[in-house]
């Protein structure tokens, strides 16, 4: 299997940069704290990378939860691991990898609205165009093609997420 680059290493860089930019503008004059939710283990990378471009007091959080099999989403929510702190009267920010369908982020959207925080915002380094999933992603990354993308936290069966780059396998 050869991997193609579909975005380079500084591309990413530089977006997230600009994202960080983003979300301390939109919170600065509403808090100047947040709890920085990430979907864990695809976005680790991206998490990583961000809360460092946020100029705020980020609370860090995370959950596990998946709907893949290799290239295909199975359509089923499984948690593996849930955020124990309350949320009420905070602002979340949830930090995702990649929106395909976004059946696993309307989950997670819904469950955390039960705890009755002040809002709920979503980035994510990668979204897919191809679904009309009719989430406000309010910190976009980049919009591709539906292609199954590796790399920078992405993965197929565990492997390829070390990669600095987002490709997808030839």
């Amino acid at each position: 299997m050869a991997i193609k680059v579909l975005i380079e290493e500084e591309e990413i860089k530089q977006k997230v940069k600009e994202i960080g930019r983003d979300i301390t503008n939109y919170y600065k004059g509403k808090t100047d704290e947040i709890i920085a939710l990430c979907v864990l283990k695809g976005s680790v990378n991206y998490f990583s990378d961000l809360v460092r471009n946020i100029n705020l007091n980020v609370i860090y959080n995370f959950i596990q939860v998946s709907s893949y099999a290799g290239e295909i989403t199975t359509g089923v929510v499984k948690v593996k691991s849930w955020l124990d702190e309350p949320l009420e009267n905070k602002h979340v920010l949830i930090v995702e990898d990649i929106i395909d369908t976004g059946n696993t982020l309307k989950y997670i959207i819904k469950y955390l609205q039960r705890q009755n925080p002040l809002s709920i915002e979503v980035t994510s380094i990668v979204i897919k165009k191809a679904h009309e999933h009719g989430i406000d992603v309010k910190f976009p990354g980049f919009f591709i093609e539906d292609i199954f993308v590796v790399g920078y936290g992405l993965d197929y069966n565990e492997k390829y997420r070390n990669l600095p780059y987002i490709g997808y396998i030839t």
